[in-house]
């Protein structure tokens, strides 16, 4: 969807008319990811800083978590990314790790109802971290 909002915007690079003539249901994420980088390169894009690299990981995680587009299971383990060295989230990591020793060694590695809302609440309370202030 991106490269066909830069593409009504009048960016039409060969990056972008390439990525925007994907499918998003076939697209692999090696692929995804390659040709998202090449789109960034052509318009000039700077690759963000960690922390914010953190934020935009964290917040598109938890976002996920909470549509459901993403499994619990997933999502859990996709969150200790919080714990990345300079993240300002940093102080997360600890209930991150909690919810991921019950997921694997009292669950054995598929979520309930309750790590669910556990999880939901976690991401609730981090993407309001997240929110401008």
């Amino acid at each position: 969807m991106l490269a066909c909002d830069l593409l009504v915007a009048g960016v039409n690079g060969d990056a972008v008319v390439a990525l925007a003539a994907e499918s998003a249901r076939t697209l692999s994420a090696h692929e995804a990811n390659r040709r998202l980088a090449a789109v960034t390169a052509e318009v000039g894009l700077a690759e963000p800083d960690l922390a914010t690299a953190v934020e935009l990981i964290t917040a598109d995680t938890c976002e996920r978590i909470l549509d459901r587009t993403v499994l619990a299971e997933e999502g859990t383990h996709r969150l200790y990314v919080v714990g990345h060295e300079g993240s300002p989230l940093d102080d997360l990591l600890p209930a991150v790790a909690a919810l991921a020793e019950r997921l694997e060694d009292d669950l054995g590695g598929r979520a309930d109802h309750d790590l669910q809302a556990r999880l939901d609440a976690m991401a609730r309370t981090t993407l309001s971290r997240l929110a401008p202030q």
